[in-house]
């Protein structure tokens, strides 16, 4: 076997950054979702990799410095998930055969709701909702404009993995390098063009090889089998464009600040992470969440996250400017004190990297979640697909990508 890699790295939406002292902070996947009988969870038992369970206490921090009372939290917790209880039963009335965008059925429910209840909401408990909102956009990878209603959550059919969810302290990238251990990798080897209309597959690559195999497994990124960055011969199926073209390809951005010391820890006490109430809905995404990256409390590292609308506002300034607003935001959350400049940071771009473009996959609206076992068909037992873009059941993640893989090879081994 010859793995043919684009990037000058191994792991692809795995890449851990080291050079902040001590801690390990994931520019991609770093939480573990579902511990029980997770195949990742069981790699990291056998390396002797502990992993530090999340605790469940996050604050929301107001810009001026409060903290949120938790019951109004989790007053405007049991109306979010209300609301999309409503979106399932709507899901149920098979006469409802047309999709909508999830983002427009949530603010049809909520208002109905209004009207029908006469509750009226506070401007700050209105705020806490669209903290939720940017949740899930966050899980989404998306603005809720673009996730189907229908299927956003089609993967929940499914058994999921129980358990607590993890931080990966020391990165994920310590359980690729083990399994890449005596692998024949090629790095800086980007696939053109992938020929399949003989008995044996050519595979040719940038700097013009071609590579003469009877098998071949494809695991680039979705938002690059949309851009057609490989050219198939004969082409890919109509059935199998369409449904690589019913997934969204989802991007979140990550920035990670290392302190000359611990500002938070009075205030937040001890929990993994804090919120950030956005003081309107268009702030929303825009460092919603602060995760801190230490759990022992030794060193000084937040790391937060950009998604939905705020990906596209980040996406033309550069790293300083993002730096600036972020740093804007934690002295709203820390006002009654002083927060000191970072010694340290980075900003992540996914979506302008040639070779990945995207963080993970999601379904859009008028899609549904057969697309990821299409795309996952192989091609006369020639081309076999993997990746989270393949699989149903756990889409979006690092251990859903190495259970596709695991599938493929086996079907690669009978044939």
């Amino acid at each position: 076997v010859i793995v043919l890699e684009a990037k000058d790295r191994i792991g692809g939406r795995v890449w851990d950054d080291t050079t902040f002292k001590g801690v390990t902070v994931g520019r991609g996947a770093q939480i573990v979702n579902g511990c029980v009988n997770n195949p990742m969870a069981l790699m990291c038992e056998q390396l002797g990799i502990k992993m530090h369970k999340l605790g469940e206490k996050c604050d929301l921090i107001q810009e001026g410095g409060r903290i949120t009372d938790p019951t109004i939290d989790k007053r405007m917790d049991f109306h979010f998930n209300a609301i999309l209880d409503v979106v399932s039963e709507w899901r149920k009335d098979k006469t409802q055969h047309q999709d909508v965008p999830l983002g427009e059925k949530i603010q049809e429910i909520y208002k109905a709701f209004i009207q029908e209840s006469g509750i009226q909401f506070s401007e700050l408990e209105e705020k806490v909702l669209q903290f939720h909102l940017s949740n899930l956009e966050y899980a989404c990878g998306s603005n809720l404009s673009q996730v189907s209603a229908r299927s956003w959550d089609h993967n929940e059919f499914f058994a999921q993995f129980a358990g607590d969810h993890t931080l990966l302290t020391v990165g994920y990238s310590t359980v690729i390098d083990k399994l890449a251990e005596g692998l024949d990798i090629r790095l800086n080897f980007p696939v053109q063009s992938i020929d399949y209309s003989g008995e044996e597959v050519q595979v040719t690559t940038a700097d013009g090889t071609v590579w003469t195999t009877q098998k071949v497994l494809v695991t680039v990124p979705l938002a690059l089998l949309q851009k057609n960055a490989i050219q198939f011969n004969p082409p890919l199926s109509e059935k199998k464009n369409k449904a690589i073209n019913s997934l969204g390809a989802g991007v979140i951005e990550k920035i990670a600040l290392q302190f000359p010391y611990r500002f938070w820890d009075s205030k937040i006490q001890g929990a993994d992470f804090f919120g950030h109430v956005p003081p309107n809905s268009s702030q929303r995404g825009l460092f919603s969440v602060f995760y801190d990256m230490d759990p022992e409390g030794k060193q000084s590292i937040l790391m937060s996250v950009v998604t939905g609308d705020a990906v596209t506002t980040i996406k033309n300034l550069d790293d300083k400017q993002v730096l600036q607003q972020c740093m804007t935001v934690l002295r709203e959350l820390f006002k009654e004190q002083e927060v000191p400049d970072p010694v340290k940071f980075f900003v992540t771009r996914w979506s302008k990297d040639p070779w990945l473009q995207m963080a993970y996959s999601f379904v859009k609206t008028g899609g549904s979640g057969e697309a990821y076992d299409i795309i996952a068909e192989d091609i006369q037992g020639k081309i076999f697909f993997a990746g989270e873009a393949t699989n149903r059941h756990f889409p979006q993640t690092v251990t859903g990508a190495y259970l596709s893989g695991v599938r493929e090879a086996s079907k690669i081994a009978a044939f």
